[in-house]
């Protein structure tokens, strides 16, 4: 299905939907990766579910659902990247000292479908570089379904996007509910300086 390996523990539905293209264009000109997405009542949608479509390509739905006579509707956006979260762990020792599991980087969150862009707030800049002027942090900011595994999730825990390797600066919680069962988590990361690496996911 698209490379999209399953990781997390829960149960696929089965629907008929309907995706259609989005006729306008942003400034950040990512609403070619969006489309707008309906369903009847067969089941119920959220915002953050996973959608895989036939052809095997994942989206994840991204506006909150509105309730029709006959049909919900949505929005979703195509995941781009599938990442795994890591964390630096201690070396794990007995009561005697003798070493049990060795730290290092750990996946904490495996194989998450993602949905990321460049950063198009207003970027922090750092004077201080080898290069004249001042240049963007290389933010980038990446949206996921929020979920058991993903609220995990801390600052300073790492992955890797294309050829660079990018830690976790902010984690926002403004796009879920408020009762914390379902909706996007958004986490803005900073690549990692000497962080490129030969070949990606």
């Amino acid at each position: 299905n698209g490379g999209y390996t399953r990781t997390y523990d829960y149960k696929p539905e089965y629907i008929r939907g309907q995706q259609t293209s989005i006729d306008w264009k942003s400034k950040i000109g990512n609403s070619d990766m969006s489309t707008n997405f309906k369903t009847d009542y067969t089941h119920d949608i959220q915002k953050g579910d996973y959608v895989i479509r036939e052809d095997g390509m994942l989206y994840m739905l991204n506006w909150n659902i509105t309730l029709h006579a006959n049909n919900q509707a949505t929005q979703s956006v195509e995941c781009n990247a599938i990442i795994s979260i890591e964390r630096e762990m201690p070396d794990i020792v007995d009561e005697k000292g003798y070493l049990i599991e060795e730290g290092g980087w750990k996946a904490i969150c495996p194989g998450l479908p993602v949905s990321h862009q460049e950063y198009a707030g207003r970027p922090d800049y750092s004077g201080a570089s080898l290069q004249a002027g001042m240049h963007p942090d290389h933010l980038i900011s990446v949206y996921c379904q929020w979920n058991p595994a993903t609220r995990k999730i801390r600052l300073d825990d790492r992955f890797i996007i294309g050829d660079f390797t990018y830690k976790v600066m902010n984690i926002s919680l403004a796009e879920v509910m408020v009762d914390k069962d379902h909706g996007i988590l958004t986490i803005n990361a900073k690549r990692v300086a000497g962080g490129a690496v030969d070949g990606g996911e």
